[in-house]
């Protein structure tokens, strides 16, 4: 190309190009100016997430005037930014720029992976149970971290492996369980119903008797009423008020006139609420019964003022040949005492279930007594101590062990300590002596079957085994630790749950057992009977057993209840004997044909307490340097010269019945003696109504105590919210001093 045709080509493009320039001007004239299009981007930190964690989106956006995203991010959003996002289901998140000259999306997806579900399955096997048994829990799970099982009645929860597994669960009512199981953030649940027929007398396995010594009612628990009343506890689950025939409007302060005993001198001593937890020893043997009735009569005919308790006490104290005696007037008969020292006991007894008219069974000691609590009543005549006193063989008396022997059903009695004053069971005590049990059951020569001495050391005969098995190394006895065991075997058969039908528990007698004297504290005793007790309430045996407590005999305090037939509401305060109205008649029967009697002396007559002066069913003492005999029985007008041991029945006791099954802050009014116990022994695990004796026949079934159906304490007091006091202890014995009563 020429030169010139160079030029004319750049002179053409100058001039296209400045057209094109003048039609610009020209329609930006006519429009105004000219918008770019918006442009967006959108991002996900992370694309893919698990259900519940978080990712974050970054956005950029030019030529826009309006930003938003969707799903909630935000509108009016800045040009740039970010955002943390937690998506529960996959998401796909919008942006829009927007400008006048129109709209540009963008898109992040989020894709959110659900874990997989928790699974849980639960089944119960049985379904259906009695009450006292146990069903269980099967919980089957996939997917599951953590596993609990809870129920509809209260906060009882189980925590089993994340895998599932068993519980076995004893339910006292119909209830649901539930499991809830928790997995991947996720929770899934199960139900389970387990059906509980209500409890029956049948459901009782157990029965537990146990008999501490020598304590009145009203010294232990005449003062129940204001306790009672002041902690809410006398009201029953039936919603009824149930009062103690106490002491509280008897001791000085009270109305009517309080009441007071006089010694011999002519003094009178009112009741007094003791400061010491032990005072000097008191008596109420067959004499001194009858004489703290009525202090010089014994005739059927008599009037029964129940003024003897001090004479007898002084008289005691003088006639006594221990000078450790510090009250000598007899004043101690009058001592009370109240929750300061028995708290345990006041607890237990307004809790479960108390019964104001339960008396032991014979107007005497304590061995008279046990022999009849064993052998339902009688003592085929005898007012002493067999052994001890009479010097007389074995007794030939059936018990209610031979009874349910004969019948197949277990009975074990549990021996607090030994002869030589040794704690049962064990294998290092140093005392000398005989390691021999000391329990009643020796008194009986059907016994010898379980346990014999064996001095010898012959090869032992029938089921017992040689003594070396209840920690006797010197084998001096041969023994059936199945029916006869040391105490220690108590608490290995009640965790087990292995408790006979009938358990009969004796007292740690001179160490524990509550008797008045030696300086023996009440604490003591209250503590060896709260472990007793708490370790059963503590076991799997509960659930199905029943633990009555009561003292073998009243042992000299005073009782304002008189024993005595047509007689016993005489100091019951009138606005309260409604709720009494069986007199003792009902029970003070005999329970054979052998009154008490004076035997025949033979020439020359035998000393009394000498080998050979009383006979197997007399012991009355004879008349002494020529005297006729004086005492209750021997004169033939005597009360029980004409009617036997139903002219007067043993004092009223403490006691206190413990049971899943008792009803709540219950007092019973029945009159009772300690042989009411075997009729509900018979009852629960004999056939047919036959019963030991007439008096055994004669007593309350005791089923008023009882309710099977609400089953009340299925939860004992101590696994309860309820304040559950320990009983007091007293390891240096600062409480005791006998000689300053108060």
């Amino acid at each position: 190309m020429t030169l010139r045709a160079l030029k004319i080509c750049k002179l053409l493009v100058l001039v296209f190009a400045a057209g094109c320039l003048l039609l610009l001007a020209a329609c930006s004239g006519l429009h105004g100016a000219v918008s770019l299009p918006p442009t967006a981007t959108l991002s996900a930190s992370s694309g893919s997430i698990v259900s519940g964690q978080s990712t974050t989106l970054t956005w950029s956006v030019s030529n826009a005037t309006l930003v938003s995203i969707d799903q909630g991010v935000g509108s009016n959003l800045a040009a740039s930014g970010s955002a943390t996002v937690s998506p529960t289901q996959t998401t796909t998140y919008t942006i829009t720029a927007t400008n006048p000259g129109g709209s540009i999306t963008a898109t992040a997806t989020v894709t959110v992976t659900l874990p997989t579900a928790p699974t849980v399955t639960l089944s119960a096997n049985p379904t259906t149970i009695n009450f006292g048994q146990s069903t269980v829990l099967t919980v089957v799970t996939t997917n599951v971290a953590s596993v609990v099982i809870s129920n509809n009645l209260d906060a009882t929860t189980f925590t089993l492996p994340a895998g599932g597994g068993t519980q076995s669960v004893s339910p006292t009512k119909t209830v649901t369980y539930t499991a809830t199981a928790t997995g991947n953030g996720q929770t899934a649940t199960a139900t389970a119903s387990v059906t509980v027929n209500p409890a029956t007398l049948q459901t009782i396995q157990h029965v537990v008797f146990m008999l501490q010594e020598n304590r009145s009612f009203d010294s232990y628990f005449g003062m129940l009423n204001p306790y009672r009343k002041g902690n809410n506890l006398a009201v029953g689950d039936d919603g009824v008020e149930y009062d103690v025939d106490g002491i509280d409007d008897k001791i000085p302060g009270a109305t009517p006139t309080p009441i007071s005993n006089d010694d011999d001198e002519g003094q009178a001593f009112t009741l007094f609420n003791t400061t010491s937890s032990c005072l000097d020893d008191m008596t109420s043997a067959w004499l001194e019964s009858y004489g703290d009735v009525n202090r010089f009569d014994f005739l059927l005919t008599r009037t029964i003022p129940m003024d003897g308790f001090v004479h007898t006490a002084e008289g005691f104290a003088k006639g006594n040949s221990q000078p450790t005696f510090s009250d000598k007037v007899g004043r101690r008969a009058m001592a009370y005492y109240d929750q300061t020292f028995l708290n345990y006991y006041y607890y237990m007894a307004s809790q479960f279930a108390v019964a104001d008219r339960w008396f032991s069974p014979v107007a005497s000691k304590s061995t008279p007594n046990r022999i009849a609590t064993y052998a339902g009543g009688t003592t085929q005549g005898l007012v002493r101590d067999p052994g001890q006193d009479d010097k007389l063989p074995q007794l030939l008396i059936e018990t209610i062990f031979q009874e349910l022997d004969q019948a197949g059903v277990s009975w074990k009695v549990y021996y607090s300590i030994t002869q030589n004053q040794c704690p049962a069971g064990s294998d290092d005590c140093t005392n000398s002596g005989n390691p021999y049990p000391s329990t009643t059951f020796s008194a009986f020569g059907w016994g010898n079957k379980y346990l014999y001495p064996n001095p010898t050391k012959v090869a032992c005969t029938g089921t017992t085994v040689a003594s070396s098995i209840v920690g006797d190394a010197s084998n001096s006895f041969c023994i059936d630790p199945t029916r006869i065991a040391p105490i220690t075997q108590y608490f290995l058969d009640v965790q087990a749950n292995t408790l006979p039908s009938f358990a009969y528990i004796e007292a740690a007698y001179g160490n524990g057992d509550e008797h008045p004297g030696d300086g023996q504290s009440i604490l003591t005793g209250q503590q060896k009977v709260a472990n007793i007790v708490n370790a059963l309430m503590n076991s799997p045996s509960w659930d199905s057993s029943v633990f009555f407590l009561g003292y073998d005999e009243g042992g000299g305090p005073y009782d304002h209840v008189p024993p005595v037939p047509t007689h016993t509401n005489d100091f019951t305060t009138p606005a309260v004997v409604a709720n009494y109205p069986v007199d003792i008649s009902s029970i003070a029967v005999n329970a054979d044909t052998y009154l008490p009697c004076v035997p025949l002396q033979t020439i020359p007559p035998i000393p009394p307490f000498l080998p050979g002066w009383a006979t197997t069913h007399c012991d009355l003492l004879p008349g002494m340097n020529g005297n006729p005999p004086t005492e209750p029985g021997a004169n033939p007008n005597d009360a029980p010269a004409l009617q036997g041991f139903a002219a007067q029945l043993g004092f009223r006791v403490p006691n206190i019945i413990i049971s899943p099954f008792t009803r709540k802050h219950y007092v019973g009014h029945a009159p009772m003696d300690h042989t009411a116990i075997l009729r509900f022994v018979e009852g629960r695990f004999l056939p047919g109504s036959a019963h030991l004796t007439p008096r055994v026949t004669a007593q309350p079934d005791l089923l008023d105590f009882f309710d099977f159906t609400g089953a009340p304490w299925a939860v004992p007091p101590s696994k309860s919210d309820t304040a559950f006091p320990l009983p007091l202890t007293d390891p240096g014995n600062t409480t005791c001093h006998a000689a300053t009563m108060q």
